[in-house]
């Protein structure tokens, strides 16, 4: 009987499955479509070694198992969905727009000369009319998840990880029991393992359907 990979060997392997999907994506012509992958699976790849340098850490491993969810469902969305590959390059406009009026309005509250700014914008706007792309709000991660058939991982990861993420009265009240006891972090680090493979198939699929 062949031994069960551990946790530390199976999100190892998710590390190098990442590796190649970048390399067979790196080699391919240049798309938007590409493009787009290849920075959503740097930062999966990123966040699976955050992951694997904070195995015994529940609060750090929550947070990286749900974004390697949601990076998951993004790269399977804009990969199926050529409107949603324009809607995620559009988001991009749309977040770099709102952190810039931030830094805008905190600089004139200063007096602060903004000009440069307001021209940085003046010309990503301009640039957005000329692309096929629109600058609107971020995937909701529910509609995805229920669009490909996770819905019940979703609430499952989504529930606990807002509880273990954020300063919840449960995380705090009963820190010392969630982290002494070590079911809590073993559950997860088994989602993230279902997950990892998950994601693992779907990237062999991207690479056959274009070798």
């Amino acid at each position: 009987m062949s031994k069960e990979p551990t946790f530390n060997e199976s999100f190892k392997l998710a590390s190098d499955n990442f590796c190649v999907a970048i390399k067979f994506i790196e080699n391919q012509d240049y798309s938007a479509l590409n493009n787009a992958l290849l920075c959503l699976l740097k930062e999966a790849k990123r966040e699976n070694n955050r992951l694997l340098s904070s195995l015994n850490d529940l609060t750090l491993t929550c947070l990286a198992i749900r974004n390697l969810f949601e990076i998951h469902l993004i790269s399977k969305h804009i990969y199926n969905d050529e409107k949603a590959l324009n809607n995620w390059y559009g988001q991009s406009h749309k977040d770099s727009k709102e952190v810039r009026d931030g830094f805008i309005t905190l600089m004139k509250k200063k007096g602060l000369d903004t000009t440069e700014l307001e021209e940085i914008q003046k010309f990503e706007d301009e640039s957005l009319k000329e692309s096929p792309f629109e600058s609107k709000g971020g995937f909701q991660v529910r509609n995805l998840a229920e669009k490909y058939e996770y819905l019940d991982d979703y609430q499952f990861i989504y529930k606990l990880s807002s509880k273990i993420v954020h300063p919840s009265s449960m995380k705090l009240m009963a820190y010392d029991t969630l982290n002494e006891n070590s079911n809590y972090l073993s559950v997860i680090l088994y989602v993230g393992v279902y997950f990892s493979d998950e994601f693992s198939l779907f990237l062999q699929s991207v690479i056959n359907e274009n070798a």
